[in-house]
């Protein structure tokens, strides 16, 4: 499902204009997006919750020339769904 599916399924069931489904989706991945890049967990109930996790260095390898490089710590952005989630995708 792409972008566009989700704004015409969003209007078809809010009632709202694809305009506005549009706008509101934006806003909602704008808000999910500050809010991992400053630490917070964003929980959507139904739904699930996103959260970072750190990463620690590690030994990568350059799949052009086989060279061993050091791939630095970081984040990565976890997401858990809830249960009802998990039931109904089953």
């Amino acid at each position: 499902m792409k972008k566009l599916d989700v704004i015409k399924q969003v209007a078809a069931v809010s009632g709202l204009t694809q305009g506005d489904s549009n706008k509101a989706i934006k806003a909602l991945v704008l808000v999910i997006q500050s809010s991992l890049k400053i630490g917070e967990t964003v929980s959507l109930s139904g739904l699930g919750y996103f959260r970072t996790k750190p990463c620690k260095a590690r030994q990568g390898r350059n799949l052009k020339t086989g060279e061993i490089i050091l791939i630095p710590h970081g984040k990565k952005v976890s997401f858990k769904p809830t249960t009802m989630l998990r039931k109904m995708i089953l």
